[in-house]
């Protein structure tokens, strides 16, 4: 953690009940901005299942090694995190529908 001595840290804040907290919290979450692009990256990761088979093919049709296999997740992973940085910074402007639908 060679960073940490970056962070700064405000001192002397009042500190919230946690009634408000959990109300700021729940206001979040109702906002529609917030619950509709994340209903669909739930629905996105509840519908993906993994493959057995399809590993498989790739290991022995396709004979793909192991460390190319964990390369593809690792590629996988850095492009899904790449997509929420672009929504974050870019596409959070749009309309939801603009965006997931056409």
């Amino acid at each position: 953690l060679p960073f940490v001595f970056m962070l700064g840290e405000a001192q002397n804040v009042e500190i919230k009940s946690t009634r408000e907290q959990c109300g700021e919290i729940w206001n979040t979450v109702c906002s529609r901005a917030c619950w509709q692009p994340m209903g669909f990256v739930f629905l996105y990761n509840l519908l993906q299942v993994g493959n057995a088979a399809w590993r498989e093919f790739q290991r022995t049709v396709l004979n793909f090694t192991s460390c190319q296999l964990n390369l593809i997740l690792i590629v996988a992973y850095v492009l899904l995190y790449l997509g929420i940085l672009a929504y974050k910074y870019f596409f959070i402007k749009y309309s939801w529908r603009k965006i997931y639908i056409s």
